[in-house]
This record gives structure tokens, C-alpha cells and sequence, in this order.
């Protein structure tokens, strides 16, 4: 539990980071202008890491069956992409909620079962199936094949699962933080536009110490 619940401790190993999920669903309708807004609200989230005993046992999430949909009722794929590749490469035990991989969206005001929908396809008789790449849309198959990669890519991958984390303040427009362990390094960089992000000046030092290139590695930008 964190710091600022003493004396009463749950003894849960790990609790959920609501903070976490308040922020960056806040975030995600805004630009990064000024102070506390956009990528500032996440980079100011992980701030308190140091309330707890090992932030690597919080658990994260960015939706979950009580709450709306991340989408909301959009198809918005790149903000996804983006809050999901935080999700999966910060120093946290990830959830996912089913259907996601193929972009299912709803909001709680109609109804929890409008955020609770069956997944399409699996039993005789469902008119779609997005078990296959044929019964997914093309947009649908760009999310699963997205959650497919990086969730594979991070199976096994001891620097994400153990390693230590760094972040750098929002500059430009970019939220930079760094993972390491036992010398092996991983730099994730968030724009908030889809324009070719620029790297913080503070940030760059610590890569070329690090002796790391400037691949952005599952979204295909470079930053300069």
C-alpha cells in the first residue's frame, strides 16, 4: 500500500493504480499546452512512484468492465495504440480488457452491459467473427496485429518485466521515459501529435550515454 495509508495496510501485494486510469483517460482528449495537461498528466503520475514499497507490483489499467471503454464510442486507433504501448512498457502489471485487440468501444451511460458486449464471433449462428483476419475489418486487423506484436515482443523481455525506470519532464510535446537491467536499455518516447517528435536535450544526453539509436519501435517515426 502506499506510504500515506499508514498506519492501515491492506497486505495486498498488489493494489490497482486508479490514478494511473483517471490520468490518462483525462490526457487523451488533450494537447500537452501547458503544465498538468496532456502527456504532463502521466509524467506527474509517476512522480509519486515513490510512495510505494515496489511500484512494479501496482497494477495499471486503462479500462476494466466498470468503466468506459478506452474508445469511448470512437475508433480513435493511434490514441490507442499510444496509452496501450505505455500500458505495456511502463513499470507496472498491465490488465487488458477483452475486445480491445479489436478496437470494441461503449460507454457505461447507456448501460454496463453496453461496456460488456459479447466479443464477435466464436458460436454458430454470430453474424461476425474477429477470431479470423477475414471476419476483422481492416482497421481491426491493424489493432490486433499492433497487440500481437508488442505483446509478443514483451513476453520473456526481462528489461520490461524487472528493470528499473527513468523519466524525463514533457518537453516539446514528448513524454520520454527509460527502462533498464542489468545492461541491457529501452527508451519509449509518446507524442501527443503525429507530427516527428523532438526529443528533450536532457533526454538525448542519457540515450547517448546509454549508447542507444533512435528507433521508435512500434510506431515507424523517427525523432530528431
Amino acid at each position: 500500500d502506499s506510504k500515506l495509508s499508514a498506519p492501515k495496510n491492506s497486505n495486498l501485494k498488489t493494489v490497482m493504480d486508479f490514478s494511473f486510469f483517471d490520468k490518462i483517460n483525462t490526457a487523451k482528449n488533450e494537447q500537452t499546452e501547458t503544465w498538468f495537461k496532456g502527456l504532463d498528466r502521466i509524467y506527474n503520475n509517476f512522480v509519486y512512484d515513490f510512495l510505494y514499497p515496489n511500484p512494479a507490483s501496482v497494477l495499471a489499467f486503462i479500462e476494466n468492465h466498470d468503466t468506459d471503454r478506452f474508445l469511448g464510442e470512437g475508433n480513435n486507433l493511434p490514441m490507442l495504440k499510444q496509452a496501450s504501448t505505455l500500458l505495456l512498457t511502463t513499470r507496472r502489471i498491465p490488465q487488458l480488457y477483452y475486445g480491445t485487440e479489436v478496437m470494441m468501444n461503449g460507454v457505461k451511460s447507456k448501460s454496463d452491459g453496453y461496456v460488456r458486449k459479447d466479443f464477435p464471433g466464436g458460436w454458430t449462428g454470430d453474424a461476425t467473427n474477429a477470431l479470423t483476419p477475414a471476419g476483422r475489418t481492416k482497421i481491426q486487423n491493424e489493432c490486433y496485429d499492433f497487440y500481437k506484436t508488442i505483446l509478443n515482443w514483451r513476453k520473456g523481455n526481462d528489461v520490461i518485466a524487472k528493470g528499473s525506470m527513468v523519466q524525463f519532464m514533457v518537453q516539446n510535446g514528448v513524454y520520454a521515459y527509460a527502462r533498464q537491467y542489468e545492461g541491457s536499455f529501452l527508451q519509449i518516447s509518446l507524442a501527443d501529435s503525429l507530427q516527428t517528435p523532438r526529443l528533450p536535450a536532457i533526454c538525448k544526453g542519457f540515450l547517448v550515454w546509454n549508447r542507444c539509436h533512435g528507433d521508435m519501435l512500434f510506431t515507424g517515426l523517427k525523432y530528431s
